[in-house]
Order: structure tokens, then C-alpha cells, then sequence
């Protein structure tokens, strides 16, 4: 029986990776995003695929989409990828108010009211593999993304309490964490001053988190790093974050010099 997968977020940089990547193992597909021309695109390479559009900051739409995908008659998915997501640049206290409810919207409420959808549906089934897009910045928040780390925040807490709840139930449930990675949100953030430690370590790229996911399917766990080796320092400074101020000033320089040489890079590529 061929196996089926939903994917939000699907025209994103790590989106196609993972589109691409599922769809040469045979699944199903059903493509997600709020970009119609994006998702036509996407629907002439994957021809026997299903386009949906969303967007996630519609809290109307999201709750109406939750309400399709729970209907008798709608197929069951065997995964279900979140991986919808997006970042405001600047201090909390600086951001208006709009857009600090849409990082929220969009990174943890739609996120975790479509894994409660999902999640009611596979229990019923008695199978199924819930993953999600979080972050490293679920495990440490940076000054200029308190929001962002916020939501992920939120995101790594739901699912782990939700991992032990479904797993008597036959549902496996997997958070993917990356650092950063070279996408169109990290190109913004490089050009218009997003942190500097996302540039500490040379950016990953959208097949690395493709990868990790194809892994985690393959064998799930509750929390995969991408890549692992800086996942150390990470879990080490959210078990003692109050260090992170001490820190900051070397850190922010060594990533201000990789910053520079991802501008450096891309320029060339532009």
C-alpha cells in the first residue's frame, strides 16, 4: 500500500528538500503552503500530488483546515510534517504588537492546533508519526528573536508531554532542531540583522534537515539536532542560562565574522 505524507511549509527552502525527498520514496504527498504560484509550481513536478493552500496566521483557515482533515471521509496521513514557520528581526520591546501575535500565531497556536488535529486522528487510527520543524532555538533564545525563541519554546514542550501521550497509542512523535540553515530566512536575517550566532558555525543546508527527517522516519525519536555536534553547547546553556549573558560578547563576535563570510558567499552568488 503506498504510504501517505502531509507537508506544511512545503515551497520553503527546507519545504522542497523534504517534498523531494519523500516523494522518491514513494509517498503520497500532500502539499502545503500559503504561496498559490509557489504550490502550481510545485504541483507540474509532483503531478499526483495534492496542492492545499493555508495560511497559517488565518486562525479561521487553520481551525477550518483542522476541521477538513478530521472529517471520516479525509485520509488518514502515515506522516505529517509541520513545517511552517517565520521570524520578525528586532527587540521585543520594539516590535509592534502585530507582529509580535504573528510569530506566535504562526510558530506555536496554528502549529499546535494542527498537531491536535493530527494527533486526535492517528490515535484513532492506532498508527501514525507526528514531525515538526522546531529549532535550536527552542533550547537557546538570543536577544532579537525572544518571540521566536518563545514559540519554539512552547513547540518543544508540546511535544514532548505529547510523545508519551500517543505512544501507547502506536503514534511516534519527533521535534527536528537546526541551527542555522541557509534558507531564504536566514539570507534575511544575514542581510537586515538577525543574530550573529547564527552565523558562529558555517550554515547548514535545507537537504541536511531534509536528511534528518528522512532519519528520524526511518527511526523515530523524540529530538533530533541538526547538526548534532551543535546541539552541546545549546543543551548546555539552557541547563544554565543565566551564563549565556557572560557569553554573549565572544560569541557574538566569533559571529559576526561568520556573518560576514555568508554575506561574502551569497554576494558572489547573486
Amino acid at each position: 500500500m503506498t504510504k501517505t505524507a502531509l507537508l506544511t511549509g512545503a515551497t520553503g527552502g527546507i519545504g522542497s528538500a523534504i517534498a523531494a525527498d519523500l516523494h522518491a520514496r514513494g509517498y503520497q504527498l500532500t502539499l502545503v503552503d500559503f504561496d498559490a504560484q509557489r504550490l502550481a509550481q510545485m504541483a507540474e513536478i509532483y503531478s499526483t500530488s495534492t496542492m492545499q493552500l493555508l495560511d497559517q496566521t488565518d486562525m479561521s483557515a487553520v481551525e477550518a483546515f483542522c476541521d477538513q482533515m478530521s472529517a471520516p471521509d479525509t485520509r488518514t496521513f502515515d506522516v505529517v510534517i509541520l513545517n511552517a514557520g517565520g521570524i520578525n528581526i528586532g527587540d521585543l520591546a520594539d516590535l509592534p504588537r502585530d507582529r509580535m501575535l504573528w510569530e506566535l500565531q504562526i510558530n506555536l497556536i496554528s502549529n499546535a492546533t494542527l498537531i491536535q488535529a493530527f494527533a486526535r486522528r492517528m490515535k484513532a487510527a492506532g498508527s501514525g508519526h507526528i514531525l515538526v520543524t522546531v529549532s535550536m532555538g527552542a533550547l537557546v533564545s538570543l536577544k532579537g528573536s525572544a518571540t521566536y525563541s518563545a514559540a519554539k519554546f512552547g513547540l518543544r514542550g508540546l511535544l514532548w508531554g505529547l510523545r508519551d501521550e500517543l505512544r501507547p497509542h502506536g503514534v511516534n512523535v519527533t521535534g527536528v532542531y537546526p541551527a542555522g540553515v541557509d534558507t531564504p530566512m536566514l539570507r534575511h536575517e544575514a542581510r537586515h540583522g538577525g543574530s550573529a550566532l547564527n552565523f558562529i558555525n558555517k550554515p547548514g543546508t535545507a537537504q541536511d534537515v531534509a536528511n534528518a527527517f528522512m532519519r528520524a522516519i526511518d527511526k523515530p525519536r523524540l529530538e533530533v539536532y541538526v547538526p548534532y555536534s551543535e546541539s552541546f553547547l545549546a543543551r548546555f546553556t539552557n541547563a544554565f542560562p543565566w551564563l549565556s549573558h557572560y557569553a554573549y560578547p565572544l560569541f557574538e563576535r566569533i559571529g559576526e565574522r561568520g556573518r560576514k563570510k555568508f554575506l561574502d558567499r551569497i554576494g558572489s552568488e547573486d
